[in-house]
């Protein structure tokens, strides 16, 4: 079955809506700190 180009068309869509959300969510989770029990027990594997 062949997929029109307004099916592609959304299917492009969704997949940039999903991936700018991933994005947003990846650099908030960066700018996020680190527990500081969190960071003593990876000073300790050191």
């Amino acid at each position: 079955m062949q997929k029109t180009s307004d099916e592609k068309k959304n299917r492009k869509q969704r997949a940039g809506d999903i991936g700018r959300a991933l994005r947003t969510i990846y650099d908030d989770t960066l700018r996020e700190t680190v527990p500081d029990d969190f960071s003593d027990l990876l000073g300790k594997l050191s």
